[in-house]
């Protein structure tokens, strides 16, 4: 139930978001100490898929993300992104959103990202927090990106067996992203 009202609470901001959006039209800034006015880089809204990869207690997982990237500035971006986990050997899956806020940077044609961001699972008890980092290179509206995510789980992890295991999580991913054709 939290999990279907979070993802309810971001449906409508993002909506929300967007509409205000079009109703702005056409963003510019101005850099006042050169005087001179340059165009955002980035698309306000785009879109991403990625997969990622893992070991946690001795299984091997995958995961795929199809997520939805609010970019508030050309440095500073919420990611919210869908999952779905897929453990090796098992019938287990585990899905949700994860939502972080991402610092960017870029270096020559690389763009570097990393932050902070917080996981909220279909097993309450793999709600974990999370910190992300990556670069990735750009190719006209698409690029390409990997990275490593760390997780934090909230509760304590048991094995079958009922003994306690780590509670830390690290997996690392590919993304491809593009903007769409949405460039308001």
């Amino acid at each position: 139930m939290f999990l279907k009202n979070c993802v309810n609470f971001l449906s409508v901001f993002v909506l929300f978001i967007s509409v205000n959006v079009f109703a702005a039209g056409p963003y510019t800034s101005k850099q006042s100490d050169l005087h001179e006015s340059s165009e955002r880089k980035k698309n306000l809204v785009d879109f991403d898929v990625s997969g990622s990869a893992g070991n946690y207690n001795g299984q091997s997982y995958t995961e795929v993300h199809a997520g939805l990237n609010l970019n508030f500035t050309d440095w500073l971006t919420w990611r919210n992104s869908i999952f779905k986990r897929l453990t090796a050997g098992s019938s287990q899956e585990l899905t949700g959103l994860d939502s972080s806020i991402r610092l960017e940077e870029e270096v020559g044609p690389i763009k570097l990202f990393a932050g902070p961001g917080y996981r909220w699972a279909s097993d309450s008890t793999k709600n974990a927090f999370l910190g992300e980092a990556g670069a990735s290179i750009g190719v006209g509206r698409i690029s390409l990106g990997v990275g490593g995510k760390y997780l934090r789980y909230d509760q304590a992890q048991y094995d079958a067996g009922g003994a306690e295991i780590k509670r830390d999580d690290f997996s690392y991913f590919v993304t491809i992203s593009g903007g769409a054709g949405l460039s308001f």
